[in-house]
């Protein structure tokens, strides 16, 4: 009996990966069709647009607890990508979340949105991502948006660092002549301070010092963010906040600007932190 079970448990998985996924050696594909989780919302699966009705509202897949059916294995990857397009509103957080059943870890990233478009990225629980119960994407704010793609991919990897060329805080499109979309641009900055302050009962806790790294196509609009990114610092030193260039081409495409053609970048600050400057910008180019 158990063995006629075990079968019936291998064959839905397997439906349920020719049905919504492409595997391959780098990637595996979930496809807009077969989103099956929704809450507080409506999806249309012909249009791929996820109408999000209250706050906190969610639409993704759900692929199996390990009760009746198996959770899904994606041990063989290390992240996964989803990218949403037609975004009816900027001022929502979308958050890209993974749940597990060994852990129950649920992983997430909130990312910027750029004139209506946006990236979200998290990397895999290596302890979980054998035994993964469902992904999804979360809306602070009611909202509508539309599923572009969904892919779990294996880490990627880069070449060697190259220093883009800035003038104060300003760095030329040119610069990024010859690179792909996938390509990692990181922005470098040193930031020093205490880590710790003594409370109002002279006991000694971890200060909450912050940086938030900021990227625009214009220096007179702030608002014009890719990425905005809120950084909880651990350490003190060299830090360095990240985005593939993609994100930034897609906000210079769309930028109403006439000036310079170029990005401008700046950190801000927060907590016990007493130094905090730029120090440069580096890309490195995606090798797989």
């Amino acid at each position: 009996m158990n063995k006629f079970f075990n079968k019936i448990a291998l064959l839905a998985t397997a439906a349920f990966a020719v049905a919504c996924s492409t595997p391959s050696d780098t990637k595996y594909i979930l496809s807009p069709d077969e989103v099956n989780l929704t809450w507080r919302g409506e999806y249309n699966a012909e249009t791929h647009r996820m109408h999000y009705t209250e706050n906190w509202a969610g639409c993704g897949w759900s692929f199996g607890d390990d009760s009746i059916k198996p959770a899904a294995n994606f041990s063989d990857y290390d992240q996964l990508v989803v990218t949403v397009d037609n975004i009816t509103t900027d001022t929502t957080t979308l958050f890209l979340n993974v749940r597990y059943t060994t852990s129950s870890i649920v992983t997430s990233e909130s990312a910027p949105i750029v004139n209506g478009r946006t990236t979200l990225r998290v990397d895999l629980d290596p302890e979980g991502k054998s035994h993964v119960v469902e992904a999804y994407v979360m809306s602070k704010r009611p909202c509508d948006i539309v599923v572009k793609s969904a892919e779990f991919r294996k880490a990627t990897q880069y070449g060697e660092n190259h220093e883009l060329r800035m003038h104060d805080s300003f760095i030329d499109a040119s610069e990024f002549d010859g690179y792909s979309d996938d390509a990692l641009v990181s922005f470098n900055y040193y930031a020093n301070g205490e880590m710790t302050f003594v409370s109002d009962s002279g006991t000694v806790v971890p200060m909450n010092n912050w940086v938030i790294g900021m990227v625009c196509s214009s220096a007179d609009v702030i608002e014009a963010v890719c990425p905005g990114r809120s950084i909880i610092l651990k350490k003190i030193g060299e830090q360095a906040f990240t985005c593939p260039l993609g994100d930034i081409r897609h906000m210079l495409e769309l930028a109403d600007d006439d000036g310079e053609r170029g990005i401008y970048w700046v950190v801000w600050t927060g907590g016990n932190l007493t130094d905090v400057h730029m120090i440069n910008a580096t890309i490195r180019e995606a090798i797989n």
